[in-house]
């Protein structure tokens, strides 16, 4: 536990964004592969958290190794869908903000369909968990995929509290 927590620490102020998406194969590589080093490029220092984070997860869970080579797959499947739900979320949530910043000059229509918008990518986002989770299930077992899952949301959180704690932060914007 207390690794994860230098590691989360370490690399999410480096970073600024986290995710359970390098590659295992990488990890295993990475030989002791200690958090991100001052004066890094960012590529690299996202590089070492994530084998690190790997190495975490195959140790936590008890991944096998053909496991990490499939959760690898699957994962960077899901992921680029993902990304792309993030990033047109992140649009549909500026388009609204800018409407609503219009205050009363602001377009009903353009507002309606920003909010229709964001309540299907939020349904979008919950079936591919879902069927993330389904493809999971084919090569871990019911107790893996509930550590991998505390896992996820154990650093996700973390990262959330760091960044919303940095002063550069988006949290931190009206």
């Amino acid at each position: 536990m207390r690794a994860l927590r230098r590691l989360v620490v370490a690399g999410a102020l480096s970073v600024g964004a986290l995710a359970l998406d390098g590659s295992p194969a990488e990890a295993q590589r990475a030989a002791g592969g200690g958090g991100p080093r001052v004066g890094q490029p960012r590529a690299k220092m996202e590089q070492q958290l994530r084998q690190r984070l790997w190495q975490i997860a195959k140790q936590r869970v008890g991944f096998s190794d053909a496991q990490m080579t499939q959760l690898e797959r699957t994962s960077r499947s899901y992921d680029v869908r993902r990304r792309a739900l993030a990033v047109e979320e992140r649009a549909q949530r500026l388009a609204l903000r800018e409407e609503l910043l219009r205050d009363t000059k602001a377009d009903q229509d353009r507002v309606a369909k920003s909010l229709d918008r964001l309540h299907q990518l939020q349904r979008e986002r919950v079936e591919l968990q879902i069927a993330e989770q389904k493809e999971f299930a084919t090569f871990m077992t019911p107790v893996q995929r509930a550590k991998y899952a505390a896992l996820q949301e154990q650093v996700r959180r973390r990262v959330d509290s760091l960044r919303r704690a940095r002063p550069d932060s988006m949290a931190e914007r009206p």
